[in-house]
């Protein structure tokens, strides 16, 4: 019989990956605390549960996917929260991007408990949570990342152990650093060929099969041409992930720069309300500073 999977936190991200790990064919219990963002995992076969303690009681596997590290520390170290309700010799595994001191909390509470626990911080955005296409970066103990595997590999083929708990969150503070800092350099480039009197969709196309190349030229055609900004990642999630990053730096006294001026970006985006927006969105600050911002229809 297949493993029962619990999954609390069923936001832009948690909902796609549910929905995979439900496909996959694991029992799944789910919980969210807007219960609409359940509707489409139940009416799919999941059971809804009312809290977080009827997922844990259910379930041998717990997956969860939060916002940050306050969220996470309040429902796995409150009391009644996950470690205190957990089953001995069950795995709470976190998808939550969070500070690398969040897991390192974790663990030995977990442990203490008789109960695994995995962080498994996840990179490939809304897109990828939907394809089921995510590379997902482990820490913590290997032979409970194999024990989980399965149901890992239904939300994303690239599992990689990282080391330690708290690699996995230091990790993907780099990935999405860089991911940020390569997107922005992109727009600042487009905003300038706009103002030279180029074509966006020509840029694009043109970069893209040359050295300047990167993943971030996808957004020219999803985002920046039809300036579609709904969230695949959130201006407000990135500012977090930067100030992880750029907290990591401080720790380990890392001189950083460019970090920083990402990070300047997202709060710029933040102060003009667009924090619930996709961070291609800082793409129409930059024309307005730039003097080269459409105008409204």
């Amino acid at each position: 019989m297949a493993v029962s999977v619990g999954f609390i936190g069923l936001g832009n991200m948690g909902n796609p990956m549910a929905s995979n790990v439900l496909k996959s064919g694991f029992p799944m219990t789910v919980f969210d605390k807007n219960p609409k963002a359940m509707d489409n995992l139940i009416q799919a076969g999941a059971k809804g549960a009312t809290s977080a303690k009827q997922v844990v009681d259910s379930a041998e596997v717990l997956l969860t996917c939060l916002p940050g590290s306050p969220e996470v520390e309040a429902l796995y170290l409150d009391a009644g929260g996950l470690i205190e309700l957990a089953k001995r010799g069950s795995v709470l595994v976190d998808l939550s991007s969070v500070l690398p001191t969040t897991p390192r909390k974790l663990e030995p509470r977990a442990a203490a408990r008789g109960v695994h626990y995995l962080e498994a911080p996840v990179s490939g955005g809304v897109t990828g949570a939907r394809a089921a296409t995510l590379a997902i970066m482990t820490g913590g103990d290997a032979a409970v990342l194999e024990r989980v595997r399965p149901v890992l590999r239904a939300i994303g083929p690239n599992i990689y152990h990282v080391g330690t708990v708290g690699a996995g969150n230091t990790l993907k503070a780099i990935n999405n650093m860089m991911s940020s800092v390569n997107a922005l350099a992109m727009m600042e480039g487009m905003v300038l060929g706009l103002k030279a009197g180029l074509d966006l969709a020509t840029m694009g196309k043109i970069v893209k099969a040359s050295s300047g190349n990167s993943n971030a030229l996808a957004r020219v055609e999803r985002n920046l041409i039809p300036r579609d900004f709904e969230p695949g990642f959130k201006v407000q999630l990135m500012n977090k992930d930067l100030e992880t990053f750029n907290s990591i730096a401080r720790e380990l006294h890392v001189p950083v720069s460019f970090s920083n001026v990402a990070q300047r970006y997202q709060q710029a985006a933040l102060a003009a309300g667009l924090g619930e927006k996709d961070t291609s969105v800082i793409f129409t600050l930059i024309e307005k500073l730039a003097g080269t911002a459409p105008p409204r229809a």
